[in-house]
Formats: structure tokens, sequence, C-alpha cells
């Protein structure tokens, strides 16, 4: 992997990589630092003072949202606010991907066949003085830092820091690597991008927690492009010590998510559980249930700090992880038939959980404690049901524009979730509490992938100390 400046089987293997990527970002707080100066400073803060923000000169406060277009390396900023069009930045090439940072402040866009992973710097941001923090509001532009390696795919972003992990590729001979990083690296107040190099390609995954990063692990006389386990690594420098192999498997592993306490990892026959305490790390499995028909299995996963769940997809359907009781419980949600899943994932504080199918069914839904929790095994988990649903067009869909569907990003400055609508040429904007249009953004490009940038909603329960 190259840092510079810049002015299962193959079938299985396959299946899962046609479903990766896209504006899958979600930001989960955990026990680690973030490798932000900024950030690090905000949560020492949170913890010891009561702080304030300034931000009366802003107008920016619902954020904004960066927009790419299919087939075009301009991307496009609005206010979500004002509706309007405030920047546009150009790229090397025409991102396949596009995620947010761990602050919000910046668009994390990948150049997947071009090997470039590129930033975009929205222009809102604060900055911590003293006992406060002072917003702040430029223009949008472009950032300097570049990274390029072989088929960057899987970015996950959490408070702990930014995970790329690239593929590498069979048939040139290329191998795996992974970078992790934070916004003290991508603003250039720390030049430090620390890398990890493998000795065989893989269709991997990794999460960052502060020093810490978990990823995977590929047999290279395996068949699949697939990883089956999973190993600790510790930052020094510029590189990566390997601390431990897990003792349990994941054969064919595929997503992952992590919490306050825990990382989990998709696997063939169920999800491997990583518990961090301290700077103690163990692992167990919580097993597919009988209710999975054959080829079934978790393929990708989602978390939230305030949630000790995690969500699981397997073959278009959602379940609820309870690492805990070692238990997969089905949600109580269904895809539109004759169609798939796109996203789905918890809203910026962890009270909703938002889906998104191929039809345009955006579903929002609530989640209560169990009726019996001070008695109940379950005490302090949520069950979920489905409050609103809402369909995003009424067109139809043979009008979609090809190698277009719907895509979403989540507001963390509000209750609110943004979708595109490429027949219409808009992003419309839903109250997550009531499931309500309230806004429709007249956009002058076909929308592709969707990312909200901006200052994030503080989260006064939220102690980062552990």
């Amino acid at each position: 992997m190259i840092f510079r400046a810049k002015v299962l089987a193959a079938a299985v293997s396959a299946i899962l990589l046609s479903a990766c990527g896209g504006t899958d970002h979600q930001v989960s707080k955990t026990q680690q630092a973030v490798s932000s100066d900024e950030s690090v400073t905000e949560g020492e803060n949170k913890a010891g003072e009561e702080t304030h923000d300034h931000d009366e000169e802003i107008k920016d406060v619902a954020g904004r949202l960066l927009v790419t277009s299919s087939e075009s390396n301009v991307v496009n900023i609005y206010s979500a606010a004002e509706q309007s069009l405030i920047g546009s930045v150009g790229l090397t090439y025409a991102p396949q991907y596009a995620y947010g940072s761990e602050n919000h402040r910046y668009a994390i866009l990948v150049q997947r066949e071009q090997g470039i992973v590129e930033f975009v710097d929205s222009g809102l941001y604060k900055e911590a003085h003293g006992d406060h923090f002072h917003n702040h509001e430029d223009a949008p532009g472009n950032v300097s830092l570049q990274l390029t390696s072989t088929k960057p795919t899987h970015v996950t972003v959490n408070e702990g820091g930014i995970a790329v992990f690239s593929d590498g590729d069979a048939d040139t001979q290329k191998t795996a690597s992974v970078a992790m990083f934070g916004e003290a690296q991508i603003s250039g107040e720390r030049s430090q991008v620390v890398k990890l190099n493998y000795s065989t390609h893989m269709h991997g995954a990794a999460q960052a927690r502060g020093e810490y990063l978990i990823s995977t692990l590929r047999d290279s006389e395996s068949d699949s492009t697939l990883p089956s386990q999973i190993a600790l690594y510790h930052a020094h420098d510029d590189h990566f010590d390997q601390d431990k192999v897990f003792d349990v498997t994941c054969p064919a592993l595929h997503g992952s998510a992590q919490n306050d306490t825990t990382i989990a990892f998709g696997c063939g026959d169920g999800v491997a559980i990583i518990t961090q305490q301290g700077e103690s790390f163990s692992a167990a499995k919580v097993a597919n249930p009988g209710s999975f028909t054959e080829g079934m299995r978790v393929g990708a996963l989602k978390g939230h700090h305030a949630q000790e769940q995690f969500i699981a997809s397997a073959s278009n359907q959602l379940f609820m992880v309870h690492p805990e009781d070692g238990e997969l419980e089905a949600l109580e949600w269904q895809v539109t038939d004759n169609h798939r899943l796109s996203y789905f994932g918890f809203s910026h504080d962890g009270e909703h959980i938002v889906t998104l199918d191929s039809a345009g069914k955006l579903s929002i839904l609530s989640g209560h404690e169990h009726e019996a929790e001070q008695s109940s095994e379950h005490q302090g988990e949520h069950h979920w049901e489905v409050a609103h649903e809402v369909v995003v067009t009424a067109a139809d869909l043979k009008d979609m524009p090809k190698d277009h569907s719907f895509s979403l990003a989540l507001s963390y400055a509000e209750e609110a979730v943004f979708v595109t609508d490429p027949i219409a040429k808009q992003i419309k904007k839903y109250d997550l509490e009531t499931g309500e249009l309230v806004q429709t953004i007249e956009l002058d490009v076909i929308p592709n992938k969707l990312v909200w940038l901006g200052i994030a909603k503080s989260e006064e329960g939220h102690n980062h100390d552990h």
C-alpha cells in the first residue's frame, strides 16, 4: 500500500462482493480513544467539564449532503437547510463507494477499480477551546491526502478510527492490506497512517479501536477469497504487530461491526464475537439458529455504542444478535416481494433502526424494553417494531436510471434520514419520529451515493470513560 500527497467458494465470494460498498456509513463509539486530537479533547471535555458550543454564525446546522453522480468524477455538496448547491469538487475518478469520517467532517470517496481513496472536506467542524467548542463553517474543498492500494473495498468508520481494507488481486498477485487512520491524518494534523500488509489476497474486513486493529486472516492455500480467522493487531508508529490469533474460527467471513465493548464478524456458521475489557480481548461464537435454511449466513452487521445488540442481515432478512445470550433473533420486518435489502442501520442515537429496500420502501423501527425487563434475561435490551413505513416514490420503477438505486444517509444532527430518488432527481428528508416527508431537495444531477456531513448533535448521556 502506498500513501502519498496529491494537488467460500468463488461463487460465494462473488455474491458477497456484489453487496459490498455503498454508503454504508455507521459511526459506533468505542471504549478506545479516537485517533483525532480534536476528538480526544472533545471526549475528555465531555467527561470532565460542562461543555457548550458556539454556533451562532453557523448556517448549516442541519449539515451538508455530498452527492455522487454515476460515471462522474465530480461530487456536489448541498446545504441541507437551504436546499441549495454550495460547492462541487473534482476527484481523480468516479467513486464507487462513499462514506463519512468519524466526526463527519470529511467524505471518504473510494475508487476501487483504480485503487484510490480520496477525501473531501465538508467545511463543517468543531474546534475545542478550553471548556467549550467553536463551530466552523468553511467552503467545501479537496484534501491533499490520497491513499493508493489494490482494490480498496470495505471501509469501517468508528470513534476508534477508520479502517480501509484493500482486497489485493489474485490474478496480479497483489496482496491485501489495511490502512488505519482518522480525521487528524486526513486534515494533515498528523502524518502517520498505520498500515498492515498481508502476504496474500483476501476479501476481508477490519475494525479500528484506537491503538488496536481487529482484522481477518486467510489461508493462502484456500480456494476461497474469504478469510476464516480473526487476529488482534497493535499499532506501533507506521506498522502493526500481531498480538494474537483468536481461537474461534469464522469460515467464509464477511461483514463486521462494533459497539462499546464488542466487535462482531459474520461467518458462514454464525457470528464471531470479540469482547474487549481494557487491554484484554476474548472470543466466542453465536451459532446460526435452526431456522436458517441451507445457504443462509450472516453477511453484514451494524452496531451502535448505546446498544448491546447488533443488527445482522442474512438472505434479505434481518436479525438481532444478542452476544451475551448467544442468540440470533428474527426482526419483525420484511423486504418487498421480489426486491432486495439496500440499507439497514441504527439512527445516530441508537433509538431507531432504519431500513431501505430496492423498491424504495423506507422502514423506521422503534425499540422498547422487554415488559419483564427487571427479571428478564434480556434486561436492558430492546424489542424492535416497525413504527413507520413509507414508499419513497410512486413512479414506475422501470424508469429507474441504469445502474442506479435508492440510497440514504442518516443525519447526526437531528432525528432525520435523507433518501435519494434517482427517478425524480431529488433528495427527500423524512422525520424519524413521525415518518413524515418534511423536505424535498431538487437536484440538477441524477443522485447515486449520498453522505451526510456536518457537526453532530451532542449525546449528553454518553460517558467516554469506561
